[in-house]
């Protein structure tokens, strides 16, 4: 069900999992997810309160809701950035040894 806290309107699209990993992700200008990376699902949008009303997130998730190629992009960012992670651990181990 959504909710409006302190910061965020969150917008929930599908129930956490067992033994769920999540992440947080950011989405754009004021939009963040809750992001299940071991299922590979969204598991709740988080709007800025500052940038957004609920019914305007309400009308936001409905629309990319219809897109599957929205989720595909959302969970090639999050593999985009753990891998940038792994790779910069990588080389400040490689320069340590230098």
């Amino acid at each position: 069900m959504p909710e409006t806290t302190e910061n965020y309107h969150r917008v929930p699209v599908t129930r956490k999992k067992k033994g769920a990993k999540i992440r947080t992700i950011t989405i754009g200008k004021g939009i963040k997810a809750l992001y299940d990376a071991k299922n590979k699902i969204i598991v709740t949008y988080l709007f800025s309160v500052d940038k957004y009303t609920m019914k305007e997130a309400k009308e936001w998730v409905a629309k990319r809701k219809k897109n599957s190629g929205h989720l595909q992009a959302v969970h090639n960012l999050y593999l985009a950035k753990e891998l940038a992670a792994l790779y910069r651990e990588s080389r400040n181990e490689v320069l340590k040894l230098l």
